[in-house]
């Protein structure tokens, strides 16, 4: 290796090992004669010597540059001079570090930039070849997993194939076993049966598998006491990011996630969901070809979920295949290739979401009539073409089978000539939210608010 090559700019080596570049001597190919600043120097006073006279100095306290291309400092006769002195030796040492260091740093930096433009490249590549194909294109395949925390069966047989490039959203009430099936995928947390391969490697890869994968959890694990850069340093060291890219990954990634202007900002002092886009930046440092996320949306404002879905937008355009779980299922209609239910630890449910909304999401009616509430509700409960009756504050939600549009007439028709007082009456759009509900038949009578 030649001298100095693979150090950093700052250190050389001048006998074998590395030495700060002393900022009198910036030449270091200089070996015949101490440094300037060495008191055993008896042949000639120190730079310090303010007896030391009759030396040439530029107008700024500077040395010239003799001949053998050593700079000097040379000490000024007065403190204005010095201050203006200590400023021009600055200025040139800043100069001089960018004159040298360069040529390998900007060259590195390009590398680095180049390297993860073509592994994102590539990841898309994978993903619209996988769509174009038409074929199986698995990226993850689930076949049979259960497990059980005690007495509790969290997952039971569940199989899932995921493609590559898709979005994936997964649904279902509380303690169905969503974060149980994401804890398994991140390798967190082993099933009891069944067998789970992502990007062909299997459970027992955990090391290969992680390096592809990133994940979200639902509890934000934050250190309060960093600055956002040197958070995302550390997480970048844990998820194996070379050190050579390292500091341009933290810069792409806080871009990315959109948190560039908070680099220097303690990471206590940011909101949630500010927060919540610094852990998503802490999951796609090394460029993951599969994310995992836990409720990322849970207590953010309108104006952020719209942000994060702009965010996993184009971390998908990019090629990123992304699973997310979320109880905002406006959210999920809108971002989200294919949808899974999953109930009382089953996958009751897989299918594309424009076709679940479209087959199981139509002809849900809302009415509000001025009395007898309870009355229309029961009255509802008993018409056969009427299935689903719910509570939403003080309208009632149903289902309606018959016969189209003249169903709907002659159903309202007869709540009139009952004597209820009908003072609203609508169809309402099909939506992801009355598709979960028809999935899981949601029991009658349960209040449901809309989101």
């Amino acid at each position: 290796m030649a001298e100095g090559e693979g150090l950093c700019p700052d250190f050389w080596n001048f006998d074998g090992m590395s030495h700060p570049l002393d900022p009198l001597v910036s030449d270091p190919n200089v070996t015949d004669r101490p440094l300037v600043s060495d008191p055993n120097v008896t042949d000639r006073p120190l730079v310090s010597d303010p007896n030391v006279t009759g030396r040439p100095q530029g107008s700024d306290g500077v040395a010239s540059v003799p001949s053998d291309g050593v700079t000097r400092r040379l000490e000024p006769a007065s403190a204005a001079q010095a201050e203006d002195s200590s400023a021009a030796m600055a200025s040139v040492l800043a100069e001089r570090a960018a004159a040298v260091r360069p040529a390998a740093s900007r060259a590195a930096e390009e590398s680095v930039a180049a390297e993860r433009r073509a592994g994102e490249e590539a990841t898309k590549a994978r993903a619209l070849a996988a769509r174009a194909a038409g074929g199986d294109g698995s990226l993850v395949e689930v076949t049979a997993v259960s497990k059980r925390f005690l007495g509790t069966l969290a997952l039971n047989d569940v199989s899932l194939k995921l493609r590559e490039g898709e979005m994936f959203g997964l649904v279902g009430p509380n303690g169905a076993g969503k974060t149980t099936l994401l804890r398994i995928l991140a390798t967190l947390t082993p099933p009891d049966s069944g067998e789970v391969r992502i990007c062909g490697f299997g459970l027992d890869q955990v090391k290969r598998i992680r390096g592809v994968i990133g994940f979200m959890p639902d509890v934000l694990g934050v250190y309060d006491d960093m600055l956002v850069r040197e958070y995302l340093e550390f997480f970048a060291r844990a998820s194996g990011v070379p050190a050579a890219t390292r500091s341009f990954a933290v810069a792409d990634t806080m871009q990315a996630v959109g948190i560039e202007h908070m680099a220097d900002q303690p990471v206590d002092g940011l909101s949630r969901g500010m927060k919540q886009r610094l852990c998503l930046g802490r999951s796609i440092l090394h460029k993951p070809r599969l994310l995992l996320l836990d409720e990322p949306a849970s207590g953010l404002d309108p104006l952020a979920r719209l942000e994060l879905r702009e965010i996993l937008r184009a971390l998908q355009r990019g090629g990123c295949t992304i699973v997310i779980s979320s109880h905002v299922l406006e959210d999920l209609a809108d971002m989200c290739d294919r949808i899974g239910v999953v109930s009382r630890g089953r996958l009751i449910c897989v299918e594309d979401t424009h076709d679940l909304i479209a087959e199981k999401g139509a002809r849900r009616l809302r009415v509000r009539a001025i009395g007898h509430d309870q009355k229309l509700f029961d009255h509802l409960c008993g018409l056969p073409q009427v299935e689903g009756v719910r509570w939403d504050n003080e309208h009632i939600l149903f289902q309606l089978g018959g016969e189209g549009e003249a169903g709907i007439a002659q159903l309202l028709g007869d709540l009139i000539r009952q004597g209820f007082q009908v003072v609203s009456f609508y169809e309402e759009s099909p939506s992801l939210e009355s598709a979960y509900l028809n999935v899981t038949q949601a029991g009658q009578g349960w209040e449901v608010a809309k989101s």
